[in-house]
Order: C-alpha cells, then sequence, then structure tokens
C-alpha cells in the first residue's frame, strides 16, 4: 500500500500525512474540515475484493452527527440515503465508504470528503433535500397509509383527454377522490384547469391539492385553486397528520 500512499501524497502536494491506526487500517490527515474546523474521519484500508483500495469514515460521520441530529425517521432515513447515492458512496452498518483501485485513489478521496461533508451537514440543508424529496414523499405516504382507499396513480378520468392527468385517483364511495400535489403556481394552475374540465364533464370526484408549500404560490393562484378544488392541504406535514382523517370521513357521508 505504501506506493499507493506516496503517490497520493505526492498528488495533494505533500499536504497530506498518515497515521496508522491499527495495523492495516491508516488514517488520513488532510485538509479537509467539518464546520467547527475538526478534522475529517477518513481512513485507507484493503477493501474486501481483491486489487482495490476502501476509503472509509469507521462510522464516525453519524457518530458525530447523532449529537446534534438523529437520523430517526423514515424521511430522515430517504434524505440520507439520497446524498449517499448521488455522492457514489455507500453505507453499511453505520460505516461510510468507497472503494476504489489504487489509480483511483486521489479523485476517490476527493468525492467521499465531499460526501462525508454533506452528511455532516444534513441539519443545516435538511429543507432542501426534503423540497427535492417532495413527491417522493407523498408517495411513500399514500403507500404506506392510504393504500386502504385503493389508491390509482397517474389517473385520466377522460378518455378524450391524455393532458388532464390525476397524481392519485381514490377509488371510493360515494365517490372517487381526485389528489394533486403541488409544488409551484404552474402545478396549481393546472390542477385548477382539470378540475374545471373534469366539472365540465360532469364527472363526479372530490378534489384534493397537497402543497408542499401553500404560501409560496403567487396571491392569484392561491385564489384560484381555491376557489376551484374541494379541499387543500397547506403543506405535506398537515397531510400525514390529517389526510387518514379526512378520507375517513369522506366515505361516510
Amino acid at each position: 500500500m505504501e506506493n499507493y500512499l506516496d503517490l497520493l501524497k505526492e498528488q495533494f502536494n505533500n499536504r497530506i500525512d498518515f497515521q496508522e491506526k491499527r495495523p492495516g487500517i491508516i488514517q488520513l490527515m488532510a485538509p479537509f474540515y467539518h464546520e467547527d474546523g475538526d478534522m475529517l474521519d477518513i481512513f485507507i484500508e484493503e477493501a474486501p475484493e481483491p486489487g482495490k483500495i476502501r476509503v472509509c469514515d469507521h462510522g464516525m460521520t453519524l457518530m458525530r452527527l447523532s449529537y446534534s441530529y438523529d437520523i430517526d425517521t423514515p424521511n430522515k432515513e430517504q434524505i440520507f440515503q439520497k446524498i449517499i447515492s448521488e455522492n457514489g458512496v455507500y453505507e453499511t452498518e453505520g460505516t461510510i465508504f468507497i472503494d476504489t483501485l489504487p489509480n483511483y485513489l486521489y479523485p476517490s478521496v476527493l468525492q467521499f470528503s465531499q460526501a462525508v461533508a454533506k452528511v455532516s451537514n444534513m441539519s443545516l440543508y435538511k429543507r432542501e433535500v426534503i423540497r427535492s424529496l417532495f413527491f417522493e414523499l407523498l408517495a411513500e405516504f399514500v403507500d404506506s397509509n392510504l393504500k386502504k382507499f385503493n389508491p390509482i396513480p397517474n389517473s385520466y378520468p377522460l378518455e378524450t383527454r391524455d393532458d388532464l392527468v390525476v397524481d392519485y385517483m381514490f377509488d371510493v364511495k360515494p365517490r372517487p377522490i381526485f389528489l394533486y400535489g403541488i409544488k409551484d403556481n404552474s402545478q396549481a394552475r393546472l390542477a385548477a384547469i382539470s378540475c374545471l374540465e373534469f366539472q365540465r364533464n360532469l364527472v363526479q370526484f372530490k378534489s384534493i391539492a397537497v402543497h408542499e408549500d401553500f404560501d409560496n404560490l403567487s396571491k392569484r393562484d392561491r385564489k384560484i385553486i381555491t376557489n376551484i378544488l374541494d379541499k387543500q392541504f397547506t403543506n405535506l406535514d398537515e397531510f400525514k397528520h390529517s389526510g387518514e382523517n379526512y378520507f375517513t370521513r369522506e366515505m361516510v357521508q
């Protein structure tokens, strides 16, 4: 391993050093830091696959994160796994790692350090990541909590209008419920237009909008969608809290 470490040190312009923690486990002392100034925990060792080198953290990143932020809900776990996959690293039993060929050790260390830094800062940009996951989280809730109401994704109530799609149609009595996930003004307008067309064609239904953030819509679009749709949940958390009860009440009418 020494030859590859020497090459790695050269590629970092001799700005790194190594410290053997245990036989076969080398800690990389490099200028990669957490927000508070502490150095990232990066270790180099032989990978299980012959001929490859593993860059890992031995669980230190998640342990450090747990002091101020717990990954203790399915949503947080999904956000964590999204960070891991988008940055080309892996995680098993709390250890984040990447296996690479010795010749690619330098870019792999850079890639790994960026991934670890993002995981370490989960609490700082959690809102941004959750926003990008709005529809995934909505689908997760529908699949796990509203399955008994017979959800049908991407439904077309009018056979002659394949441009008017409903995110979820719930096949319930006395009339089906059409659900729209709304992230922005254009989606709010499309939901309103669709519902107007269904009404004009005498489709029997009840309409629901689940907003990522109702307050982010323009005043005009808030007014339009409020006047046309039957029920609105101003954010996903509100829908998770009250949605199932709303569906149950609708079915007994």
